[in-house]
C-alpha cells in the first residue's frame, strides 16, 4: 500500500523551523515533491496517511467516504475524541451527514453574507471602541490580548446576546476554555463556569427574548424538541470555539504581516492592491487550523489514485495544501506578496465541513487590520525579528503569543 520510495516518518508534527516560526515545517514541502501520500506516527499505536498536495487534500474534504466520526476505529486522533465533559463540541464537528447537516441547518442563518452584512454596522463599531480603549493603555502596547482576540469576543457576545454587563466576563470564560494546556480536571472545571453561564444566558432568554442566536435556537429548536439543552450548550460552545481563537489569531498575524512588509501596506494604502484579496492571502499562507481537518475511510476507495483501506485514518492537510508550490508559488513569511487576484485556498476547509462562519470572519479580520493601520499609520513592532516570533502553544489554533508594539500618534481626520 504504501508508495515505492516513500519515507515513513516517525511522527506527525506541525512545528515550524526555529528560525522560521510562521512557515510550515519544512518536511511538508518534501514530501509534496517526494512523496504527497505518506504514513505517518500520532502516537505508540495510532498511524495516518498524511496527504499534502492541495488537490488530494480537496479531494479527502469534498468524499463522503471519509467520515468525521471520531468514534470509529483508526480515526486519527491523539487523546480521548471530544473530551470526557457531558457535553462536548466533538457531538457537532465529528459528526457525518445527514445527522451533521441537520446541525449545521441551524445556524448557518446567523452566518450568511446577508446577515453579516446586517451586522457590519455594530462590527465596525466595535472595532472603533477596541480602537479608542488602545490611545489609554501605556506603550508598548500587546494587540494579542488587547486588540486581536478582543474583538472576535465582542461579536460572537453580539451574536450570542450577551448583555454588554456580561462581555467581559464572558471573554474570561472564553479565554479559560480555548486553554488546551489545562489537565482534564481544569478543562471540566473551565467548562462547568462556561456552561453556567451559559444556562445563565438561557434564563434570562426565556425571560427576555431578544434578536439573537440563543433566543433563536430556544424559540425553533429547544422548545420544540428539536435538541434537547445538552444539544444547544454544544451549539453555543462550538460557535464560541470556532470563532474565538482563529479570528483573533488572524488578525494579530494580519497586522504583523502588513508591518513586515511595508511595501505590500503601501500597495494597500494607494488602492493598487484591495484589502480583500490581502486577507485571503494572508489567510492562505498562516493556516491556522493547522492541526486538522482529520478523517477516516468507512470504506476502500481510491484518491487520485491512491489506494486507502476502510479503517485507516488520514490527515488532510490544509496547511500543507495551501503551500503547494505548483499552485501559488513560493510561499514562506518572507515571500509574502499581494496577489491581483483572490486566491483559492482551504484555510476555511472544504466540502460539508467548511467553515460555517467564514463570512463572518473575512470581515472581522479585514476591517480590524485595515482600521488600526488607518488610525495608526506610524505603528511600529517593538522587535521586527521574526525569528524571535513566540506562537501560542497552549490554544488549539495557531497565532501570535503576544504583539507588542509601539502605536505611535493617531492619524488626523480618522474617526476615534
Amino acid at each position: 500500500m504504501e508508495q515505492p520510495g516513500c519515507p515513513h516518518l516517525r511522527q506527525f508534527t506541525l512545528a515550524p523551523p526555529a528560525e522560521r516560526p510562521l512557515d510550515e515545517p519544512d518536511y511538508f514541502g518534501e514530501l509534496r515533491t517526494e512523496c504527497p501520500v505518506s504514513k505517518v506516527k500520532l502516537s505508540e499505536t495510532k498511524e495516518a496517511w498524511l496527504f499534502t498536495k492541495f488537490d488530494d487534500v480537496k479531494a479527502v474534504l469534498a468524499d463522503p467516504r471519509f467520515s468525521s466520526e471520531s468514534g470509529r476505529d483508526g480515526f486519527p486522533i491523539e487523546g480521548q475524541p471530544g473530551g470526557l465533559h457531558p457535553v462536548n463540541v466533538g457531538m457537532f464537528i465529528r459528526q457525518d451527514p445527514p445527522f451533521h447537516t441537520k446541525l449545521r441547518r441551524m445556524v448557518v442563518p446567523a452566518f450568511t453574507p446577508k446577515a453579516v452584512a446586517d451586522a457590519a454596522e455594530f462590527i465596525e463599531k466595535a472595532i472603533v471602541a477596541r480602537l479608542d480603549a488602545l490611545a489609554a493603555l501605556p506603550q508598548p502596547v500587546d494587540l494579542v490580548e488587547a486588540y486581536a482576540i478582543a474583538i472576535p469576543s465582542d461579536v460572537i457576545a453580539r451574536i450570542m446576546g450577551v448583555p454588554a454587563s456580561e462581555t467581559e466576563r464572558f471573554q474570561q470564560l472564553t479565554e479559560r476554555l480555548v486553554t488546551i494546556t489545562l489537565t482534564p480536571d481544569e478543562l471540566d472545571e473551565a467548562m462547568d463556569a462556561f456552561i453556567a453561564f451559559c444556562d445563565e444566558m438561557i434564563a434570562l432568554k426565556r425571560a427576555e427574548p431578544g434578536d439573537d442566536l440563543i433566543t433563536q435556537l430556544i424559540t425553533d429548536r429547544l422548545d420544540t424538541g428539536e435538541i434537547d439543552r445538552d444539544r444547544l450548550l454544544g451549539f453555543i460552545i462550538l460557535l464560541v470555539l470556532g470563532g474565538h481563537d482563529t479570528t483573533g489569531g488572524m488578525i494579530a498575524l494580519g497586522i504583523f504581516t502588513l508591518l513586515k512588509h511595508p511595501d505590500q501596506l503601501a500597495l494597500l494604502r494607494s488602492g493598487q492592491r484591495s484589502w480583500g484579496v490581502a486577507v485571503e492571502e494572508m489567510l492562505r499562507i498562516h493556516s491556522v487550523a493547522r492541526s486538522g481537518p482529520r478523517r477516516v475511510a468507512s470504506e476502500d476507495l481510491e484518491v487520485n489514485g491512491f489506494q486507502v483501506r476502510a479503517g485507516e485514518g488520514v490527515i488532510p492537510s490544509v496547511l500543507s495544501a495551501n503551500h503547494d508550490g505548483e499552485k501559488y508559488g513560493p510561499s514562506r513569511f518572507r515571500d509574502f506578496t499581494i496577489p491581483e487576484e483572490r486566491p483559492r485556498h482551504l484555510a476555511f476547509g472544504f466540502g460539508p465541513h467548511q467553515c460555517v462562519g467564514q463570512n463572518l470572519a473575512r470581515v472581522e479580520v479585514g476591517v480590524a487590520v485595515e482600521r488600526i493601520l488607518e488610525r495608526y499609520p506610524n505603528m511600529r513592532l517593538v522587535d521586527d525579528r521574526v525569528e524571535n516570533v513566540q506562537v501560542r502553544k497552549d490554544r488549539g489554533f495557531w497565532g501570535l503569543r503576544e504583539l507588542l508594539v509601539d502605536l505611535g500618534p493617531a492619524a488626523e481626520g480618522v474617526e476615534r
